[in-house]
């Protein structure tokens, strides 16, 4: 199957499990950077935090588009907004911070790219869409959530020994 086709068959399960896309794509991207490590509780709690960043960098991503388009437009208000959005958080700020996620998406990026305004939307945006689906599963770890779907519903679409030693 090439790239192409695995992305229009992720889409439509994601579709038929009521999940983001780019929330289940997330979730196989952290997943498979875990492929190596055991499943303590520790790690789990790391795999929460990668999905979270992952999902957060894609929605982040299409928050840039619309920020750089914004710095295009002939309206001050909206190039003011949009250079606003694409300034990034200082530091101290950052350390600083009390957003459980903001903490959480900052230690996993460890100062490998800016993280601008636009990211603390993106972190809600992601926030609520993983906090949906946690209540749908009924499931506090969205790692384990994954792990599930990929052990179940995307046996067809992925190779679980690829994923899974045990």
């Amino acid at each position: 199957m090439n790239e192409q086709a695995f992305l229009q068959a992720l889409s439509e399960k994601a579709k038929d499990l009521h999940i983001n896309p780019f929330l289940l794509l997330s979730g196989i991207e952290g997943i498979y950077t875990f492929r190596e490590m055991p499943l303590t509780e520790a790690n789990m709690g790391f795999l929460d935090s990668l999905i979270l960043t992952l999902f957060t960098l894609r929605i982040g991503d299409q928050f840039h588009a619309l920020a750089e388009e914004g710095l295009a437009s002939g309206q001050d208000e909206v190039r003011l907004a949009a250079a606003g959005e694409l300034t990034p958080i200082p530091d101290e700020e950052l350390a600083a911070t009390t957003n459980p996620y903001l903490a959480s998406f900052a230690g996993v990026m460890q100062g490998k790219a800016p993280i601008r305004r636009y990211h603390e939307k993106a972190l809600e945006a992601a926030a609520l869409e993983i906090n949906g689906v946690q209540l749908r599963y009924a499931s506090a770890s969205i790692g384990t959530i994954m792990i599930g779907i990929c052990k179940t519903e995307l046996s067809d679409l992925l190779d679980p020994g690829t994923f899974f030693s045990s």
